[in-house]
């Protein structure tokens, strides 16, 4: 978690958002999209959590702010807060929030619900 820039005899802690792994470390290197290190002196960046996003660099992890009927995609790689289409059968109501399957009595026929709907009387989901 630290780095020796040429004329420096004193180790320097890598700032939060970057990381020196091992010895001998020139420079901090900033974390990967997709990782995030809120801490000083780090050796490695942390994964970023499920519904949020982080950008190269980031010192910590950010919601994502998905459009009602859709979700943020939690294998997402880069970094980017890329939002996907909820699919029939689940609602999805925006922000960081994962899809959820319809209650009982109630149905989304149809992708990017934000809410399901309440059956019929006489009908079943």
């Amino acid at each position: 978690g630290h780095a020796c820039t040429t004329g420096i005899v004193t180790p320097v802690a890598c700032r939060a958002g970057t990381f020196a792994f091992g010895s001998r470390n020139a420079v901090c290197k900033p974390c990967r999209a997709g990782t995030y290190r809120n801490a000083i002196g780090a050796d490695r960046c942390l994964p970023c959590g499920r519904g949020s996003f982080c950008p190269i660099g980031a010192s910590l992890e950010l919601p994502a702010a998905c459009e009602l009927g859709t979700y943020p995609n939690a294998t997402d790689s880069d970094g980017l807060p890329d939002c996907l289409p909820c699919t029939s059968g689940s609602f999805c109501p925006g922000g960081a929030a994962p899809p959820t399957r319809c209650a009982p009595g109630t149905f989304a026929s149809s992708a990017k619900q934000s809410v399901c709907k309440i059956c019929a009387a006489g009908t079943y989901q």
